[in-house]
C-alpha cells in the first residue's frame, strides 16, 4: 500500500519552484522513445505536482496519470484538463481499460513496500502494450540518505517525515525477470537527479514485457 498520503498532502499545498520543471529522466524519456512519434501514450505512477506529466502532455503525448494526493490531483484538474488525473493507488488493482506504450514512474517506487512493488508490476503487466516500456528512476541503496532515520526494513526508513525503501538494483532486476520482463538496461548514477547538497544516487531502468 501507499504510505504518507497526509505528508504529501501537506507537501503539495504549497508551490515548490525546485521541482516545477519537467525532471532529467522525463526529458530523457521522451527523446528516447517519443520523440517524433505520433499517437503514443503514457501512464505515470505517482505524478506528484505533475511536472513530467505536464510535459509529456505540452509535447504531444496522451498521458493517464495517478497519485494518492488528493490535493495534488484536485490542482492539476483545473490546470490541465486533457490529462487524465487519477486520485488513487497504483499499487492497487486499476480500473483502466488503456494499454500504454509507457508505464512511468519517477521518484514513486521507492515509496512503496515490497508487495506494493509486486501490484506495481502487476499493473504495468496489465496495462502495458506488447511492444511499450516500463520506465523507472528511484533511489538507490548507495544513496546518501540510506541508513538516515528510523529503520522500519532492511532497507526502509523514515527520515525527513516521510518513509523510502531504497532500491537494490539486482533484487529489482531479477523480480523483473521473474515476472516476465526483459530488462533493456539499468544504470546507476548521481547525475540522474542531482540534488544540491546530497549525493542523490538513483537507478534507472528500462523494461519491456
Amino acid at each position: 500500500m501507499l504510505r504518507d498520503s497526509a505528508y504529501w498532502d501537506e507537501f503539495y499545498k504549497v508551490e515548490h519552484k525546485e521541482i516545477s520543471q519537467p525532471s532529467l529522466f522525463a526529458r530523457f524519456i521522451f527523446d528516447s522513445f517519443l520523440n517524433k512519434k505520433e499517437g503514443k501514450n503514457l501512464i505515470e505512477f505517482g505524478c506528484g505536482n505533475g511536472r513530467d506529466s505536464l510535459y509529456f502532455a505540452k509535447n504531444g503525448i496522451s498521458v493517464t496519470a495517478i497519485d494518492s494526493s488528493h490535493i495534488a490531483i484536485q490542482k492539476l484538474q483545473k490546470q490541465n484538463s486533457d490529462i487524465s488525473w487519477i486520485c488513487g493507488d497504483f499499487s492497487t488493482k486499476l480500473d483502466i481499460n488503456i494499454k500504454f506504450d509507457i508505464c512511468y514512474s519517477r521518484f514513486t517506487l521507492h515509496a512503496i513496500d515490497d508487495i506494493a512493488e509486486q501490484n506495481l508490476i502487476q499493473n504495468v503487466k496489465n496495462l502495458l502494450k506488447p511492444d511499450g516500456f516500463f520506465v523507472i528512476e528511484a533511489r538507490s541503496i548507495n544513496d546518501d540518505k540510506f541508513g538516515v532515520g528510523k529503520a522500519v526494513g532492511e532497507r526502509e526508513f523514515i527520515s525527513d517525515g516521510h518513509y523510502r525503501r531504497f532500491i537494490d538494483p539486482d533484487i529489482f532486476k531479477s523480480n523483473l525477470i521473474a515476472n516476465g520482463f526483459k530488462v533493456i538496461s539499468i544504470e546507476q548514477s548521481n547525475q540522474f537527479a542531482p540534488t544540491p547538497g546530497q549525493n542523490c544516487v538513483c537507478i534507472r531502468v528500462i523494461a519491456k514485457l
